[in-house]
């Protein structure tokens, strides 16, 4: 009784947020994030499990791009790009099995080459969970900012794909 008692002041309401800058331009960033299948490469979660199943469905990239897992300690789920705006913003939909979807977002902020990364989820624990929501931004958090880590150290090794064009003189050359 007194645990249905404490539920009842705590907020069903969570929200996670983290942010990082990353020199590179936008747009690598954004490519980065909108192809589920480098995850592998940066995101914490699926080194963790070494029993785990990935399946990609839909989109290679972008909008309507899904992966879906099944694993020992991170159990079944599915995540799904929803919306996307070009190099400025993604919308995720996360969904455990069993648990109501949480709704993630992405956020590229570009100013002088360097981008400032926001990746957050929210969402609403069901009654009998929501004593997680005292805890939810501690444990989800950690995952975001090692994610946002690997993601700055990936997104940095890549060759300079800088935009501006170099005019060389060649020599005259004759072909048959």
């Amino acid at each position: 009784m007194a645990f249905c008692t404490f539920n009842l002041f705590i907020s069903e309401d969570y929200q996670v947020e983290r942010s990082i800058e990353i020199n590179v331009p936008s747009y690598v960033v954004y490519a980065e994030v909108t192809d589920l299948q480098s995850w592998l490469n940066w995101a914490i979660w699926w080194k963790q499990d070494s029993a785990l199943v990935i399946e990609y469905t839909g989109e290679r990239y972008g909008k309507n791009s899904k992966m879906s897992w099944d694993g020992k300690e991170a159990g079944k789920g599915t995540l799904e790009i929803i919306a996307v705006s070009f190099a400025d913003s993604i919308n995720t939909k996360l969904i455990f099995d069993g648990m109501d979807p949480a709704y993630g977002y992405w956020r590229f902020l570009e100013t002088d080459g360097t981008t400032k990364v926001v990746w957050g989820m929210k969402g609403e624990m069901p009654f009998f969970m929501r004593f997680m929501t005292l805890f939810f931004d501690a444990i989800v958090g950690k995952g975001f900012e090692e994610g946002l880590k690997g993601l700055k150290e990936r997104c940095e090794s890549f060759p300079s794909r800088s935009p501006s064009v170099e005019l060389v003189d060649m020599p005259e050359q004759h072909f048959l």
